[in-house]
C-alpha cells in the first residue's frame, strides 16, 4: 500500500457487500497515522472491533492485529497511530496489502477490508505466524512482578472451570477449557515489601516516562482501559518500572491484554491506590493489565 485513501467495503463470506466509508494512510518514519471514517457499521453500541494488517499470499490474507476500537455507535471516525513494527513480518507498508476490521463478538464470516490489491474471490484468514512478543515488541524478556500478585496466561492452565463459564468464555483464538477460578491474588508481597511503591498516573503523565515509552499513549488497549476508568498504574521496584492498565479479567480480556503488550494481570495495588467508584469496579475481577518496562 502506499500513503492515500482507500474505501473500506464490507464482506461476507468472501462476497463484496457495500462500502461503508474509507480509511486514509499517512506515514512518517516508520510509523503510520491511520484515519478512519465509516457510517452505518452493522454493530450495536460498546462493540470492540479488532484492526489487522494483512498480507495476501495465495489466497490467504496473513494477518497481525494493530489496534482494537471501541464504538460508541455506528458512525465511526477515528485516528490511530500504528507501528511498522505490528505488520506482519514486520514489513513497511509498502509490503502491505491492506486493512481488514472484525468484531470481537460476532461471525468473523462478515468483516470490513480496505485493500490495494484484487481480492480474490475465494480467500480465508490467517494470524501471522510471528509470536506476539515478536509482532508487538521490541523489547527483550521481561521481568515478571512478585509471582503472588500475577495472574497470566501460564496460570490459566493450572487450575479449571464450570462448564458454564467455558461456554461464555469460547472464542476460536483462545483457549478455554482451563480458566483461574479464582482472580484475586494475594496482596501480601507488594504491601509489605517497602521497595516497591504503586501510584495511580493520567494518561498524560506518560510524557514523564522515558522517551521511547511515549509511543504507548496511542496503544489502543491502554487507551481503552484508561477511558473506562481514568487512571492508568505506575508501579517501581528499585531501578524497574512497570505500566499498567485498569480492567476486568476475563480468558478474551486476557488474550487482547496480551497481543497489545499487556501480558501480566494483578490486583495486589487495588487497596493502595485510594480508587474513586469511577476509577474501578466491585468485582473481584477487577485489576491492572501490566507489561514491563525496564
Amino acid at each position: 500500500m502506499n500513503p492515500g485513501s482507500y474505501y473500506l467495503y464490507e464482506y461476507e463470506s468472501c462476497c463484496r457487500r457495500r462500502n461503508l466509508g474509507f480509511l486514509q494512510i499517512s506515514s512518517h518514519n516508520y510509523s503510520y497515522l491511520l484515519t478512519l471514517h465509516v457510517k452505518n457499521l452493522p454493530i450495536v453500541p460498546g462493540e470492540q472491533l479488532e484492526v489487522h494488517a494483512f498480507i495476501l499470499e495465495n489466497q490467504t490474507l496473513i494477518g497481525s492485529p494493530v489496534a482494537l476500537l471501541q464504538c460508541s455507535g455506528q458512525n465511526l471516525s477515528t485516528q490511530l497511530v500504528i507501528s511498522g513494527e505490528r505488520f506482519p513480518h514486520k514489513r513497511t507498508l509498502k509490503h502491505i496489502d491492506g486493512f481488514i476490521i472484525f468484531s470481537i463478538t460476532q461471525n468473523r464470516s462478515q468483516h470490513w477490508i480496505a485493500s490495494a490489491v484484487p481480492l480474490p474471490d475465494f480467500y480465508s484468514f490467517s494470524d501471522c505466524s510471528l509470536s506476539t512478543e515478536e509482532s508487538l515488541s521490541s523489547e527483550p524478556e521481561n521481568p515478571s512482578l512478585s509471582e503472588e500478585s500475577l495472574i497470566t496466561e501460564d496460570t490459566v492452565s493450572e487450575t479449571s472451570l464450570s462448564d458454564a463459564s467455558i461456554d461464555a468464555a469460547s472464542t476460536e483464538e483462545v483457549p478455554t477449557e482451563e480458566v483461574p477460578t479464582e482472580v484475586t491474588p494475594t496482596e501480601e508481597t507488594a504491601i509489605q515489601d517497602a521497595s516497591i511503591q504503586a501510584r495511580k498516573i493520567t494518561h498524560a503523565e506518560i510524557s514523564t516516562l522515558p522517551r521511547r515509552f511515549w509511543p504507548l499513549a496511542n496503544n489502543s488497549f491502554l487507551l481503552h482501559g484508561c477511558h473506562n476508568y481514568h487512571h492508568l498504574l505506575l508501579i517501581k521496584e528499585k531501578d524497574h518500572l512497570w505500566l499498567g492498565v485498569p480492567g476486568l479479567y476475563d480468558p478474551r480480556e486476557a488474550h487482547m491484554a496480551n497481543l497489545f503488550g499487556f501480558p501480566q494481570f494483578t490486583s495486589s495495588y487495588i487497596s493502595i491506590l485510594e480508587l474513586t467508584e469511577d476509577e474501578c469496579e466491585n468485582s473481584e475481577s477487577f485489576g491492572h493489565w501490566c507489561r514491563y518496562l525496564m
